[in-house]
């Protein structure tokens, strides 16, 4: 993988395949997931669908959030958000990849 594809959020190139972002354990990965997507996709962040369509975000921050005598750093979770790829790493930053194919496979839960 080409370095560059690993660019901070705050030198976002569009046409980069994979951004990552690190997030603040406290207040979660969501915001910085959603930044990602919105900046990969030329929109604001308001244009996405909720993320709590994916997965609850109040359990992944729990998931992330460090406690007295709990390491997080080996916790990771994957999922598709808007066709993109996330990851979420327990050492504190999101990676989202662009799909290699123009097909959106989020859908609403019910």
């Amino acid at each position: 993988m080409d370095p560059a594809d690993d660019a901070p959020a705050d030198t976002i190139d569009p046409n980069q395949r994979t951004l990552s972002k690190p997030f603040d354990p406290v207040s979660g990965p969501i915001e910085a997931i959603v930044d990602l997507v919105a900046a990969l996709e030329g929109c604001s962040v308001v244009d996405l669908p909720p993320f709590y369509h994916v997965a609850d975000p109040d359990s992944l921050t729990r998931l992330f959030q460090p406690r007295s005598g709990r390491d997080v750093t080996d916790h990771h979770f994957e999922c598709t958000y808007e066709g993109y790829r996330v990851e979420i790493h327990g050492e504190g930053y999101v990676k989202v990849s662009r799909p290699t194919h123009p097909a959106k496979v989020t859908e609403t839960l019910e």
